[in-house]
This record gives structure tokens, sequence and C-alpha cells, in this order.
């Protein structure tokens, strides 16, 4: 009974979670700057979110596998609250103080730390002998995130910067009362000989790819796509007022609107991948899936480079499908084949770290870049990284396989 409607919960996390990552991922860039700070000072900024971020989920999974009173929901359960308390400070912070400095490192750190933790709960009930189906609880968090984005863009439009905080902190409290609402695995640990077992727990980093050597070039290559996507989608704002213009871009709520609807777009687009990812997976390897993401992630750059106006901007938008909607699942089913049962939340960790790495690049060279030359030329940097991630993870996973 325990189990009821327990995709339905695990769906319904990832609606609310995903609703407030649209806001601390989608939208930091536009707040910041608009509290006062240079291109320059978002950059550092955004690099400190993701490098505390990279540490946070680094220690955290190690966290988690040792010890017998944390778990993933708890740990989220207490990140969200944290999230709740400091958006709402947040929100009382004057524009241009540098007091809104730590608090939004922090508060953004929070909200996103528990990511990889999500999607062990996806395969922690395996052991009670549940199934939760990943790709349709990951397809309406991007659902979510669609929504999410669109509704942050209008209501942006109407009561400025001062609405994210607020925002934040209702999607966070929603997400830490879902999370609740999970039910506690009762069933044994996976059988693994306690000599085993007890080594691979207390195994470091570097024991750990180490023992996983053969997956160093497929975190490479994610790192360099990832750092593709977040120069794109961390500057949106600056993409799309390289797009209109200037003098436009100037009028009140004229990128956020454009921001809303192709973030919109971009969500919406992964849904039929997420949904449908189990039985992708049937007729296609996870090898080919990773091969395929990580081109189409580099098509997808390239086109963002050259795109000349907002409609074919929209038009780009289409191949999130096709790329970070395959990717993203991808590498939740490569991590748990991948490694030991033991090691799972490591794999997850090391996998979702690939994300915070490039976002953690894309943000420190990002900032800098777009403050010294021209946004045309910043994408192109971006592209050519993803160019050069989709040629490693073709050579990583042909490694693999030989």
């Amino acid at each position: 009974m325990k189990y009821r409607n327990l995709n339905l919960k695990y769906a319904l996390i990832n609606a609310t979670f995903m609703m407030l990552v649209c806001a601390t991922a989608g939208y930091a860039y536009n707040f910041l700057s608009q509290s006062g700070f240079a291109d320059g000072t978002v950059g550092i900024i955004i690099t400190m979110i993701s490098l505390c971020g990279l540490v946070g989920q680094t220690l955290s999974g190690s966290l988690i596998d040792n010890s017998e009173k944390i778990d993933e929901k708890t740990f989220i359960s207490g990140a969200m609250l944290v999230t709740v308390a400091l958006a709402l400070i947040m929100a009382f912070i004057p524009s241009g103080s540098f007091l809104m400095i730590p608090v939004v490192i922090l508060a953004f750190t929070a909200a996103a730390i528990g990511l990889p933790f999500f999607n062990s709960m996806a395969f922690i009930y395996e052991k009670d002998g549940q199934k939760i189906n990943y790709g349709l609880g990951r397809g309406v968090g991007s659902a979510a995130y669609a929504v999410g984005s669109s509704l942050l863009g209008q209501l942006w439009g109407w009561q400025g910067k001062t609405v994210l905080p607020y925002y934040v902190a209702v999607f966070a409290l929603l997400t830490f009362f879902l999370v609740r609402l999970m039910p506690v695995p009762e069933g044994p640990a996976a059988d693994v000989p306690e000599a085993e077992e007890k080594t691979s727990s207390n195994m470091s980093y570097g024991e750990f790819f180490r023992k996983y050597r053969q997956i160093i070039l497929i975190v490479v290559s994610m790192v360099l796509l990832y750092f593709g996507h977040m120069l794109i989608n961390t500057y949106i704002a600056k993409v799309i007022s390289n797009i209109i213009g200037e003098e436009a871009a100037a009028v009140s709520g004229a990128v956020e609107s454009i921001q809303g609807t192709a973030l919109f777009i971009q969500a919406m687009v992964e849904l039929p991948t997420m949904f449908l990812f189990s039985q992708i997976l049937q007729k296609v390897s996870i090898n080919r899936l990773m091969i395929f993401a990580a081109v189409m992630f580099a098509v997808k750059h390239i086109l963002t480079w050259m795109c000349g106006s907002t409609v074919m901007l929209y038009g780009v938008m289409v191949l999130q499908m096709l790329g970070y909607a395959v990717l993203v699942p991808g590498s939740v089913y490569f991590a748990n084949e991948a490694v030991s049962p033991q090691d799972r939340n490591k794999g997850q960790a090391v996998m979702g770290v690939t994300m915070t790495i490039g976002g953690l690049l894309a943000s420190s060279v990002g900032g800098q870049l777009y403050q010294a030359m021209s946004t045309s030329n910043v994408l192109m940097i971006g592209a050519a990284a993803s160019v050069l991630g989709a040629v490693l993870m073709f050579i990583g996973i042909s490694r693999m396989e030989k």
C-alpha cells in the first residue's frame, strides 16, 4: 500500500523541483544583472554557485553512501528548507548590496545540490521490487520546466526581478513536502559481499576513477558538451539581446518575454523523448544514444551561433529533444549500468557533476568573454567545445566497447 502511486509521486517531485531549477538556472543572469552587477561580476557569482554545487554534490554523494541516518530523501528535504529560508532573506536585500552575493550563492546552490540524488531515488526502490519510470518522471519535469520558464517570464514582465525570490521559496517548499511523501524502502541492500561493500562505500573519488577509468573520457566529453550548453543557457539574455538589438532589448521585460518563450519551447520538446526513453532503450543501446545525443548537442550549438532572428532561435530550441533530452536520462542509465550497485550514488554524482563543471567553466569564462568580445565570437567558442565533446564521446564509447 505504501508504494501506491509511486510513479505519480516521483513525477510530481520532478515537476516542482524543475520549476524551481528553471528560476535559479534560467534567470540567474537576469536577476543579478538587474540587481546592479556588471557582466564580469555576474560571471564570478554564477561561477561560485557552480563551484559550491560541484563541491557540495561531490561531498554529499560520499556522505549519503557512508551514512546510516542520511539518505537521499533526508538530504533533499534539508536542502529545500535551506533554499526557502535563503530565498526569503534574498527578497529583502536591497539591489546592489554586496550582501546579495553570498545569499544568492548559497540559495541557488542549495536549490540545485540535490539533483543527482533525485536520479538515485529512481532506482533505490528496486531492492523492494518496485520500478520507477525515470523517463516519465523526467519528462514531467521537463514540462514543468517549460511552464515555469514561461510563467516566470510573464511574471517578470509584470513585477520585475522582485518576483524571483518568492517564486524560488514557493517551489522549494512544495518540493520539500512532496519529497516527504515518498516512502522509505525496506528491502535488503543489494547482494554484495560484506568486505566488498565496505571497501566500495569508503572509496574516494580518486579510487572511483581508477576502478572505472573507462568512463573518464565520457566525463570529459559531457563537461565540454554542457560547457557549450550552459554558455548559451546561462547567458541566454545576452544571446537574445544580440538577436533583437540593444535598443529593443532595452525595453523593460522584452528580453524576458522572448526568453520565457524560448525556454518554454526548449523544455516542451523534451517531453516525447523523456516519456518514451524506456521504449527507446529497448530498441537502441545506451552507448549509441550517448553518441547521438553528443552529435545533436554540437549541431544545436553551431546553429545557435549562426542564429539571426527570433524565429530561428525558436526553431533551434526544438533540437533540445535530440540532444539534451537524450543525454540527461541517458547518462543516468549509463551510470547505473557502468558502475557497481554499491557505488551508485558516487556514479550518479559524477554524472551530475559533469553538468556542474560545465556550468562552472561556462560561468567563469563566459562572464569575462561576453564582457570582452562580441556575443557571436563567444557562441563560436561554445560551438567548437561542443564539437570536441562529440568527438570525445565517440572515441570514449568506442574504447569501452572494445
